[in-house]
């Protein structure tokens, strides 16, 4: 009887000897990479805090992509040098999913731009852009297009919160709202069209602050963007990619900036493409998830 007792006091040591390892191991699977942002970002809508070029990119999307934190916020940003993908934005908004469980849950969200007007004109027929001389059918597009994406910059004026501990509701720009969240949007000097957002643990996050023992918590970031209603009659493109979208140098900078060219976006990629292609990624609705860790103070 004691042989027997002992045995099975053997049994359940090692079985939970056997679990204990597993779930270690399977905590510090969850564990993964993030930056540190050692100066904060100024949230301005412009790409000159952000390393160059992004460090993510989604070549379906036609966006790149950084995300970073310090103990107090998240910051997020995006770009994208493609015209029809900024028409497409500016037109329909971009939505920025935030979950801090490290799924792909649907629950939390910035919405900016809020979508304009479903009744815009069509687009799908652009005319060239008048005093350009001759060029290439695709040019004139491209041209058009430029014009359009920096018509409806302006328009850009609002955006609303969903999902978040007090503050889910419709803001205009410049008024800061009850969870110091502050998102803001421009075109640069490249033609990047650049998102940029700010976003305090304290708004969404158990913590009002993190700290080590957050170190590597999962968590993720998804961009969508919503297709244009494709104009009557007209097929879908069937040649690759959409058009302008850029080449990008295989490997950037770190976090905060660095020398570099930034070619993500919007570059010379595409010069055989059709003339209808440019317009495609008007016509496509774009879902990117990212997953990373929190990042603590070395």
């Amino acid at each position: 009887m004691l042989m027997r007792k002992s045995f099975l006091l053997v049994v359940l040591v090692l079985f939970i000897s056997i679990v204990s390892c597993s779930s270690s191991k399977h905590s510090k699977s969850k564990k993964l990479p993030g930056i540190w942002q050692v100066v904060p970002i100024t949230i301005d809508g412009s790409n000159k805090d952000w390393p160059s070029p992004y460090p993510e990119y989604d070549d379906k999307a036609q966006l790149g992509y950084a995300v970073s934190n310090d103990k107090d916020n998240l910051y997020i940003t995006v770009e994208t040098g493609d015209p029809a993908t900024q028409l497409k934005i500016l037109r329909n908004g971009l939505t920025v999913w935030i979950d801090k469980t490290g799924e792909n849950n649907e629950l939390t969200a910035i919405n900016y731009p809020i979508p304009g007007d479903p009744n815009e004109e069509n687009d799908g027929k652009l005319k060239p852009a008048k005093g350009q001389g001759q060029g290439s059918g695709q040019d004139k597009q491209r041209m058009e297009l430029e014009d359009k994406v920096r018509a409806a910059i302006p328009d850009a004026k609002e955006f609303s919160l969903q999902g978040f501990k007090a503050c889910n509701m419709q803001f205009p720009l410049l008024e800061k709202d009850s969870c110091g969240i502050m998102v803001r949007m421009a075109l640069d000097a490249d033609n990047e069209l650049v998102w940029e957002a700010v976003v305090p643990f304290k708004s969404f996050y158990p913590k009002h602050e993190v700290d080590k023992r957050d170190k590597g918590k999962p968590m993720s970031i998804c961009f969508e963007t919503v297709a244009s209603k494709r104009p009557a009659g007209q097929s879908g493109g069937n040649h690759g990619g959409g058009g302008g979208g850029g080449m990008r140098p295989s490997m950037g900078m770190g976090m905060g900036g660095g020398m570099g060219m930034r070619m993500g976006g919007g570059g010379n990629r595409g010069g055989g493409q059709t003339t209808n292609n440019i317009m495609e990624p008007l016509y496509k609705s774009t879902k990117t998830w990212k997953k990373f860790g929190i990042a603590i103070f070395p």
